[in-house]
């Protein structure tokens, strides 16, 4: 219920203020807006108010949400009137170039919301994050990134000649496999050594990108307990602060990966399994029998302080560092943007919906979660809105550059197939997606 309250305050808050920069670019070229609408209201609607020219409301289909502009053919479908002489407050009056303004104007507002919210986000909670120096141990790579030619405690310098300063799991992966990396230098055994990405690899692994595998990459912690969840049945077994776990039963735990390890437990839920121990004062190696709940988890918390540094931020500095963090963001999506659209690399399999959005919301309120997937769906939003589809803004851009180039508009008979086979298009990707994410629940 949590996840399904934040997926929802988040898209309408997205929705809203997307729908607010067509509807504000529209009221300053002097267009008439007609309605404003959170969610789709064919044939009925939850609410709806009037106020001067507009109706502002809220539809029962939550399938976004649009503005509807006078001389404008949108999700509406409505064409009445467009044979007609166009009107001063017509959009099909305007010149292509405001029209040009006013269909970007909610991917423009989505892209500057992203930055304010990722601004905001540092202003006030700083940033914690792992440099790369700290990590004397290396990364671990599962088999997908032995595959590429990636070894266990490799370190990362550079990649494609950028040096990797700071270790960000979602961001490293997406340059390695989204965004063409081509070579990337690692330090192997005190060496430098560069590894020339194979791009066939890349794409199989794509293809096959299976999660239960682990991440591609993960910092090699040392795994040491930090503290104990409540009923931890590693406590109960004798475990204490400051042990490191070095093995569970024959699974190497010498460093802490998250993803192996829990595979691991909850495959024995319910079981007895050993740990390997070095007791944090006498450094003695023990072995402590667990006998594990249902759930199969030990009930541990790692210890990566000695890893991680935080960094603080004033007002103006949070906003370059937003800034940045918005660029890596809109590189790191639009490279899987592309690779889901190139179907050589079987991209389009891991196609997610509404239900894959919302299970990357916690299970429990956290606003610095909320506001930092805020923040990715609004960029999410404004990369998918530029496509050019028809039907979407982008398509809508495209018809007034095209009108720019040549002088000339484009009759209605034409633009209405092109709505027509754009929302087709649309339908089509919104069934596929949430169609992958039905099936992804039964498998």
């Amino acid at each position: 219920m949590i996840q399904t309250l934040q997926l929802l305050l988040s898209l309408s808050l997205l929705v809203v203020l997307h729908e607010f920069g067509h509807y504000i670019t529209a009221k300053m070229f002097g267009c008439k807006v007609e309605k404003f609408y959170l969610f789709m209201d064919w044939n009925f609607a939850l609410f709806k108010k009037k106020i001067g020219e507009t109706e502002f409301g809220i539809g029962w289909l939550p399938l976004g949400g649009y503005v509807k502009i006078a001389g404008f053919i949108d999700e509406s479908m409505d064409s009445t009137g467009m044979e007609s002489v166009p009107q001063p407050w017509e959009l099909r009056a305007k010149p292509a170039w405001q029209r040009l303004i006013v269909m970007l104007g909610g991917i423009v507002v989505n892209l500057l919301l992203a930055w304010l919210i990722y601004s905001m986000i540092l202003f006030s909670w700083g940033d914690t994050y792992t440099p790369m120096n700290k990590l004397v141990d290396g990364i671990s790579f599962n088999e997908d990134g032995e595959k590429l030619g990636f070894q266990d405690k490799d370190i990362l310098v550079s990649i494609d000649g950028k040096p990797t300063t700071e270790f960000d799991q979602l961001m490293l992966m997406s340059s390695i496999l989204f965004e063409g990396a081509k070579n990337i230098v690692v330090i192997r055994d005190g060496r430098e050594t560069t590894i020339l990405i194979d791009n066939k690899i890349v794409k199989e692994i794509i293809s096959n990108l299976d999660m239960s595998k682990g991440p591609l990459l993960s910092p090699n912690y040392k795994w040491v307990v930090d503290s104990f969840l409540s009923s931890s049945v590693a406590q109960k077994a004798g475990l204490e602060l400051g042990d490191r776990v070095l093995a569970i039963d024959n699974l190497d735990t010498e460093f802490y990966n998250s993803s192996s390890v829990i595979n691991y437990l909850t495959s024995r839920a319910g079981e007895d399994v050993g740990l390997m121990v070095e007791k944090s004062f006498t450094k003695e190696i023990v072995l402590i029998s667990v006998n594990l709940g249902d759930d199969g988890l030990l009930g541990v918390v790692p210890s990566i302080k000695e890893y991680m540094e935080a960094r603080s931020y004033s007002l103006l500095p949070s906003f370059t560092a937003g800034w940045e963090k918005s660029i890596s963001v809109i590189k790191m999506y639009w490279g899987q943007v592309k690779t889901i659209f190139n179907p050589s690399t079987g991209g389009y399999k891991h196609v997610g919906g509404v239900i894959s959005i919302g299970k990357m919301f916690p299970g429990e309120w956290n606003w610095l979660v909320f506001w930092s997937m805020t923040a990715m769906l609004s960029i999410i939003l404004a990369i998918m809105n530029l496509l050019p589809i028809p039907a979407l803004d982008g398509g809508h851009a495209l018809i007034a550059i095209v009108e720019m180039i040549s002088g000339k508009k484009i009759p209605i008979k034409i633009l209405m197939p092109l709505q027509v086979a754009g929302m087709v298009i649309l339908f089509a990707l919104l069934i596929y997606a949430n169609g992958m994410d039905v099936i992804r629940l039964f498998n």
